[in-house]
């Protein structure tokens, strides 16, 4: 589902670079039908101030604020639309303000089409009314990115991702210098496939796809009004709603603790809480639907994990479709959980998903004898393991338990 737990950074690198050409067509057709910039405000803000000093009585001046103001609206009504959904338990927070933006983006196409092409006279008092519904429409799709991404994507404008990529850029060329600095040129292969897991690496990927992304849609946004003034805006409604259609139909599993006290296969085989070793945590991988869906973040959730539990469980769903990428994030995390001295056991999986984890090397690192059947072996295993790694580590200090 649309969640910022659950999607990997993957995930939300993919969902950034989809929507950046979105806010690039948008922005470019609304300054063509509308000579209105709706998707960034730094000029919109700065042409007010001057306007309101040079010519505070010209309707003009308050378009420039009247877009800032519906963007920060649009931007309000994500938030307000996220959180209601979250205090009401709604799974798939995130597709009503997507749903929002596809209705305001049709409204807009359909109020453009009203409107002749291209605009004889310059911009009009409607023209400008409608840029409006443009501008709540970015504000929407940039606030909820940014709540996805957990503040640290943006898709509707560049000033930021152009300031991020210089940086990250800098950082990369340094870490390629240090690791060939003195050294034979025929390193640099290996240097090379090495850099494509730095988060450095991904991090500048990410910044020049968004950057590339939104230029594409300025590309496609001004070829498209040209030739189809009255059509141009189906393609981005078109696939937005594709990207909500998939989402309903194939969303991302949570990763839930489990509550030992309601479980039904746990009180199956009568095993309750207080059984149970303290340092013993179990995670049930869950949907909201009893349908195929994608994998969460597993690295996530794996760095949010309690210092207290030595041992934890994860309990598969044979409904779970594991990809490549979803495959190396769960590498990862169970690195990650042997790092901090730690082991994550296993169950619940299919076979074609075990075939496909041994081929990757997974069960190698987690090691085979935590990869249990089902969650009654897992938790059997999981008693053992904290017995050997109390023995090994001692127990677990007072001020993390």
């Amino acid at each position: 589902m649309l969640s910022a737990r659950a999607y990997s950074f993957r995930q939300k690198s993919r969902l950034a670079i989809s929507l950046s050409w979105i806010g690039g067509y948008t922005n470019t057709v609304a300054f063509l039908a509308c000579a209105s910039l709706v998707s960034h405000h730094t000029g919109n803000s700065t042409r007010f101030g001057e306007m309101l000093v040079k010519e505070p009585g010209n309707w003009e001046t308050w378009h420039f604020g009247y877009l800032v103001l519906l963007f920060f609206m649009g931007a309000v009504a994500s938030a307000f639309m996220t959180e209601g959904a979250e205090r009401r338990g709604w799974r798939s927070k995130y597709i009503l303000p997507m749903l929002a933006e596809v209705v305001l983006i049709a409204v807009f196409a359909v109020g453009l089409v009203r409107q002749s092409h291209p605009i004889p006279l310059g911009p009009t008092v409607p023209l400008f009314a409608l840029s409006g519904l443009a501008a709540f429409a970015m504000g929407l799709q940039n606030a909820t990115i940014t709540k996805i991404s957990g503040a640290v994507i943006r898709t509707t404008h560049l000033t930021g991702v152009i300031t991020d990529l210089g940086l990250e850029s800098v950082q990369l060329w340094l870490w390629y210098r240090d690791k060939l600095r003195g050294r034979r040129w025929a390193r640099m292969g290996r240097v090379w496939r090495v850099s494509q897991r730095h988060p450095t690496f991904l991090r500048v990927l990410l910044l020049g796809s968004i950057f590339g992304s939104f230029l594409f849609g300025v590309l496609a946004g001004t070829y498209g009004y040209l030739h189809w003034p009255d059509y141009a805006l189906i393609v981005p409604v078109a696939f937005l709603l594709w990207i909500v259609f998939v989402d309903y139909h194939q969303p991302i599993a949570d990763v839930r603790e489990l509550d030992l006290l309601s479980d039904p296969e746990l009180k199956g085989h009568g095993i309750v809480k207080t059984l149970l070793p303290a340092e013993l945590g179990i995670y049930r991988l869950l949907s909201h639907r009893n349908s195929t869906h994608r994998a969460p973040n597993f690295l996530q959730w794996a760095d949010r994990l309690p210092h207290r539990w030595r041992v934890i469980i994860m309990a598969l769903s044979p409904l779970t479709h594991l990809d490549d990428n979803a495959m190396m994030d769960l590498q990862e995390a169970v690195r990650r959980i042997r790092d901090s001295h730690r082991r994550l056991i296993l169950c619940g999986m299919t076979t074609k998903q075990y075939k496909k984890m041994d081929a990757l090397g997974i069960i190698e690192t987690l090691e085979p004898e935590n990869v249990t059947p089902d969650l009654e072996f897992a938790i059997a295993r999981g008693i053992a393991l904290i017995h050997e790694l109390n023995g090994l580590h001692g127990p677990i200090p007072a001020e993390m338990a």
